[in-house]
């Protein structure tokens, strides 16, 4: 291969590489699909997602957030945890007093009206401006995965019986999209339905046997099944499930995986030049 042709390569390359991280840098926002208007509120007392009061000790650390109406869509995003970015924001009266760029929080209750789209806790938005500044404008956000380090937990309502199956799914890393549930008797699962305050229930007519075992699909569509792990048809009883969803096909990729992508496309072309060195 000739000089000429060398540095044809070589130009070729680089075009490659510039290309694949401006496709990172498009892929990176796009990993940021969602924009809200955010504000805060104070104190933190339960939620309509049926979790309680949150710990201070625990994930999340008190950085929970509402949503609006459309968003809460009946309870379906209860317990998701989101991740907001101010890159691209701004404030009511510029210019604005951010504190940081990135702040994770979970879903814990609706918003009485549609705007504004997200309602942080005091603690969560002091991550990322200052609390005087009030709301935040065109504030960039996805769903990511949860922060809790241990299982899944099952909480009965007060209202459970043996003929009703009531209860509250919590601490799961993943959004929930179905939930079954089968007795020690009977084989069948048996699918629970959710109500607006994030209530699942069962009722087939028939008397449930404990201990239950307990389906979950998560929103990727991979399910978790806990077997004979409900002992208990008390009210108000808590259940460690023992299992807990995979989330380690469910992290958001961004300029890093474009990057790697352009070094492994300059890595083939140095192979390829080689390659036709060794042919002249």
């Amino acid at each position: 291969m000739d000089q000429p042709q060398i540095r044809s390569m070589r130009s070729v390359l680089l075009a490659w590489f510039c290309i694949a991280l401006l496709t990172s840098g498009a892929a990176s926002a796009q990993n940021f699909p969602f924009t809200a208007d955010v504000t805060f509120y104070g104190p933190v007392a339960g939620g309509n997602c049926s979790f309680g009061v949150i710990p201070s000790g625990t994930s999340p650390f008190l950085r929970i957030t509402a949503v609006g109406t459309p968003l809460y869509a009946d309870s379906e995003p209860c317990g998701r945890f989101i991740e907001i970015d101010t890159t691209t924001a701004s404030c009511a009266a510029p210019p604005c007093d951010f504190t940081g760029n990135r702040v994770v929080v979970m879903i814990s209750d609706q918003l009485p009206a549609v705007s504004p789209d997200l309602d942080l806790s005091e603690n969560a938005f002091s991550e990322i401006a200052h609390v005087d500044e009030g709301i935040l404008l065109n504030v960039r956000w996805r769903y990511v995965p949860g922060t809790h380090s241990g299982d899944i937990e099952l909480h009965n309502t007060p209202g459970i019986t043996p003929f009703f199956i009531h209860f509250v799914i919590q601490k799961h890393n993943l959004g929930i999209t179905e939930v079954s549930v089968r007795d020690a008797v009977d084989p069948t699962w048996h699918p629970a339905t959710r109500d607006s305050a994030n209530q699942w229930s069962v009722s087939t007519g028939q008397e449930f046997q404990p201990p239950l075992s307990i389906q979950i699909t998560d929103v990727n569509g991979r399910m978790v099944t806990a077997t004979d792990v409900v002992n208990s048809l008390a009210p108000s009883t808590k259940h460690d499930l023992g299992v807990q969803f995979d989330v380690s096909a469910a992290v958001p990729t961004g300029l890093l995986a474009g990057l790697i992508g352009a070094l492994t496309m300059v890595a083939f072309g140095i192979l390829e030049i080689r390659r036709r060195r060794g042919r002249t």
